[in-house]
């Protein structure tokens, strides 16, 4: 049910992605032009799919209040996290609001329906970020499978990617989906308190300054690459990142069964029982 109240919003979210792969063909021409303009032929060894997904969760390296530059949002970047906070925000309150008395009676109690719209959180980001990998591995197509040189690395996400081993790879590919994992379960469990437009605002706010501050305290932008110690001195650390993602996730899904224990579904109020 959660899945087909969605549909409507995944097929936005998909455009959404391709718009970005759209985006990627555009960084990457201007790139061409620019080493074609230099004296050499353009793109050597085309790209392939890690370089797209790269492009995907690249974000940008931090802001320093002293620059000269204005600070910049990263909007690509920005997008997967508004559209992953669009698709879990609603259902859940929603649902509550509706027939979850029913279900209540048939299921023995509250617990098993919060954990089932846990798992109905994990399973949407997890679509999401399938969905992604699959326009990835599309657009890579038309790359060769190939790979992109430094050069071009440097001008299209800001860093170059060969400096980075497999596991490197593998870790700040998966670090997206940990953090949106995160940031949706406690998005859902905060909806319960404050209602599911000030959960959403909430979430996207905090992602906006995390990515203006780059403080630690902040790891709404532990996913971008631009910023991963991998890639620059004194950057996230990966690991303590991933960390930090599983223990919000686990307290969110605890703390959301504690407010829900808690609500007072006598005609529609939320009062403490």
């Amino acid at each position: 049910m959660g899945f087909f109240s969605n549909r409507g919003k995944l097929i936005v979210a998909l455009a959404c992605v391709v718009a970005l792969a759209a985006m990627f063909f555009a960084a990457l021409e201007a790139v061409s032009g620019y080493v074609g303009a230099t004296g050499s032929d353009g793109l050597l060894g085309g790209f392939g799919f890690v370089d797209v997904l790269a492009y995907f969760f690249a974000g940008s390296d931090y802001y320093r209040i002293d620059d000269k530059v204005p600070f910049v949002l990263p909007i690509g970047w920005l997008i997967q996290q508004v559209l992953i906070a669009v698709l879990v925000g609603h259902y859940t309150v929603r649902d509550f609001g509706g027939q979850a008395l029913q279900v209540f009676m048939r299921v023995g109690g509250r617990r098993s329906w919060w954990l089932s719209k846990c798992l109905w959180v994990v399973a949407t980001v997890i679509v999401f970020y399938v969905a992604e990998s699959v326009v990835a591995l599309l657009a890579a197509a038309f790359g060769g499978f190939g790979a992109m040189g430094d050069v071009e690395s440097i001008m299209v996400l800001g860093f170059p990617l060969s400096a980075l081993d497999a596991g490197q790879t593998i870790l700040l590919l998966l670090l997206p989906t940990v953090l949106s994992l995160a940031l949706s379960l406690a998005q859902v469990a905060l909806s319960l308190i404050v209602g599911p437009f000030m959960a959403f605002a909430s979430v996207i706010v905090f992602v906006a300054v995390s990515a203006y501050f780059g403080s630690p305290l902040l790891i709404g932008d532990c996913s971008m690459m631009a910023r991963s110690s991998f890639v620059q001195q004194g950057g996230v650390e990966a690991l303590a990142a991933l960390s930090e993602c599983v223990i919000i996730g686990v307290v969110s899904v605890i703390l959301g069964g504690v407010v829900l224990g808690r609500k007072d579904m006598v005609d529609g109020q939320d009062r403490a029982q």
